[in-house]
């Protein structure tokens, strides 16, 4: 594949800050010795700060990026990132017209089998078709609680006390 595409091992960036999030670099130096191992010539470039990550005038390759949602809607993660106002197309990383399209259906149509359709393509698109990022990892969130509490976390990083969780 890398032979096909062109690629004649010419030096990725790797635009890094020190440990963003824990384990980091570490994760880093990791990806980039699987890279080397698959033929990519990926090299860390250690930054100061997010200006310096996204900066245009130097060539850009890898970077990480850390995103979340904190309500379950699309328009809550992939749309506020990746979408046509986002900050990847913002900052010249991505673009997709299909996907910035669907995007303006997902933010506003309230036909939930079209948007469950529209969101199904997005990911689609910007997963497989014309990938706008890689899952690295997922975080998993532990909850704990005395048994005489009648509630059930939701899969999110929010503490969600709406009564439809509470049983009674």
């Amino acid at each position: 594949m890398l032979r096909a595409s062109g690629y004649k091992g010419e030096p990725i960036p790797y635009r890094l800050l020190n440990n963003d999030y824990t384990n980091q670099v570490a994760t880093s130096q990791v990806l980039v010795e699987m890279w080397r191992q698959v033929g990519l010539n990926v090299e860390i470039s250690m930054k100061e700060n997010w200006t310096q990550i996204r900066d245009r005038s130097s060539p850009r390759g890898v970077r990480d990026w850390s995103a979340g949602s904190a309500f379950s809607d699309p328009v809550g993660s992939i749309i506020s990132n990746f979408g046509p106002n986002g900050a990847a197309q913002q900052a010249g990383e991505y673009a997709n017209a299909e996907f910035s399209k669907l995007c303006v259906l997902l933010e506003t149509s309230a036909d939930r089998a079209l948007r469950r359709k529209a969101f199904a393509r997005m990911l689609e698109i910007a997963e497989r078709d014309d990938p706008a990022y890689t899952v690295l990892h997922q975080n998993a969130a532990f909850t704990g609680k005395r048994r005489d509490i009648g509630w059930t976390s939701i899969p999110s990083f929010a503490m969600d006390f709406r009564p439809g969780n509470f049983r009674v």
